[in-house]
């Protein structure tokens, strides 16, 4: 049975073939693994994984003989496996109760991003989630492109890992479920949501926590720039494999968005320590200008764009060319849905045309079979746990606290981080002052040298100092940060030198005492001598 499970295995996944398709040399490989290595290396030309022969993307044969021998395999030792192994009480294999979309930011009457940060803690921090490495499939992109929809088909898929064929779609009749969606053209979703469950997939290592999270268009109309930057900002920071949905064609308002994307991206990364875009989908939806769709397609159609951003000079949109140059983005072309499905569908099946049912499900499959290989990481490609990461997300809502009107323009929010980290060091460098001067007021003589009133003036020109430092090294000072800063600064330093004159009479006190204890020992040392 061993040796037979090799013949099964799927070489680039290293579990059992699913959907198994075998191509021109002669090997065989899962249908999503195969498409996803394929458009990962797709300016190489399409080469077996395994054998390295050069092959046609357009030759791959479903190995029906295959797919029943490793459906016979499986079978068997995933019972054994499953009667010999009891279930974990908490961490990836725990039983949780079903997820539901919950809203991780929500705009309040004045335009403010506000985070929940208990609902962050569910998604990120709890259930194992908070010690393991997670990959976070976050949509971005205009409103009614179907970015909830196609997330509703992501939670289909990840909550049938086993799935043969397609299987994972459903019913023909099966109402889709999740996060909220509807065909017309009002928008539904507001702010960021995420699912709150995770999804544990294999990966190497162990396994990977798989959340998908939910963006409002932030191309919409009737979000101000400062808000779709903020949104942008967070997306940025809850995504290790982005998809930018776009309608019909990639064009230039798109271009201009993911130009101000990257912007943003980057500033968030250099302040974070992250990789602005660790993997860029473009999903260009409602595609009918070839016959030739998804990933093959989507290929011709990125040459195209990236010829037409070179073409121009000076570049309009040069982060946007930069990013779509990467071997980590890719372009998936979808045809249009069919009718049914635009005038008010429940998303069902039965209601899809079929070459979009088709696309639908290589994509998810793809997309899904691929995830392990897309945990967040860090600038060093050192995997960033949940917790890691949660705590990023509540320090830029707090920098967003901070600076209300520092988020107008990616520019604006690269001083606006620049400013923070001026100060936050400025804090620092009090805290460690404040230290100093504490260990040093517990030792009496270091204490009875300074009197309260000298501390009192080593604590405003320490306070003096560095709102000279800050005011010199901001790009353009904040005077409403600057008076903050001074304001706690007075307020730890008052609460210290309280401390500071209680210790420093204490300690007179005590010196007094031992000093009347020595005269009066000295006088009576006197009077014996005498006697």
């Amino acid at each position: 049975m061993e040796q037979l499970w090799e013949d099964v295995t799927c070489s680039i996944c290293l579990d059992v073939l699913k959907d198994p398709l075998s191509i021109e040399c002669g090997h065989n490989f899962c249908r999503g693994c195969l498409s996803a290595h394929w458009s990962q290396i797709s300016a190489q030309g399409h080469r077996c994984p395994e054998c390295r022969a050069p092959c046609s993307g357009d030759r791959m044969i479903p190995d029906t003989h295959v797919k029943n021998l490793a459906e016979k395999i499986a079978k068997p030792l995933q019972e054994e496996t499953e009667s010999a192994t009891p279930p974990p009480q908490q961490g990836p294999g725990a039983q949780r109760e079903p997820g539901r979309p919950v809203q991780l930011v929500h705009l309040d009457e004045e335009e403010n991003l506000i985070l929940d940060e208990e609902a962050l803690s569910r998604c990120l921090e709890q259930g194992g989630v908070g010690d393991a490495p997670v990959c976070l499939v976050s949509i971005i992109g205009e409103q009614r492109r179907g970015k909830s929809f196609l997330l509703n088909y992501l939670l289909r898929c990840l909550r049938s890992p086993d799935a043969r064929d397609g299987s994972w779609m459903g019913r023909e009749d099966e109402p889709l479920e999740g996060f909220e969606w509807r065909a017309d053209e009002e928008r539904v979703t507001n702010g960021v949501w995420a699912w709150s469950q995770p999804f544990w997939v294999p990966a190497k290592s162990g396994k990977v926590a798989v959340l998908l999270v939910d963006t409002e268009g932030s191309m919409d109309i009737e979000s101000n720039k400062e808000t779709s930057i903020k949104l942008s900002a967070f997306s940025m920071l809850l995504s290790s494999y982005q998809i930018l949905n776009t309608g019909c064609r990639v064009k230039d308002p798109d271009l201009e968005y993911l130009e101000m994307f990257v912007q943003v991206a980057e500033v968030v990364g250099e302040a974070y320590g992250l990789e602005p875009i660790q993997h860029l989908d473009l999903l260009v939806r409602d595609w009918s200008s070839s016959r030739v769709l998804g990933a093959q397609g989507g290929e011709q159609h990125l040459r195209q764009v990236r010829q037409k951003l070179e073409a121009r000079s000076p570049c309009k949109h040069p982060k946007a060319l930069e990013a779509l140059k990467r071997s980590s983005s890719c372009c998936y072309l979808m045809p249009f849905p069919g009718e049914r499905i635009t005038m008010g569908s429940e998303g069902t099946l039965r209601d899809m045309g079929e070459n979009f049912r088709e696309s639908l499900r290589d994509y998810v499959t793809t997309l899904v079979s691929s995830a392990s290989q897309h945990v967040q990481t860090d600038r060093h490609r050192e995997m960033l746990t949940g917790t890691q990461l949660a705590a990023k997300i509540k320090n830029l809502s707090d920098v967003m606290k901070k600076h209300r009107f520092g988020f107008s323009s990616p520019c604006q929010m690269a001083i606006t981080f620049h400013n923070q980290r001026v100060v936050d060091s400025a804090r620092t460098d009090h805290a460690v002052f404040l230290r100093e001067k504490d260990g040093l007021s517990q030792r009496m003589f270091s204490c009875l040298t300074v009197t309260p009133s000298a501390m009192a003036e080593q604590f405003v020109e320490k306070r003096r100092s560095l709102l000279k430092r800050c005011r010199e090294e901001m790009k353009e000072p904040e005077e409403t940060l600057l008076t903050a800063l001074e304001e706690e600064l007075t307020r730890e330093a008052n609460i210290f030198l309280e401390t500071y004159r209680e210790r420093y009479l204490c300690h007179l006190t005590n010196l007094g005492r031992k000093l009347g204890q020595g005269l009066i020992l000295l006088f009576a040392a006197k009077s014996s001598f005498r006697h």
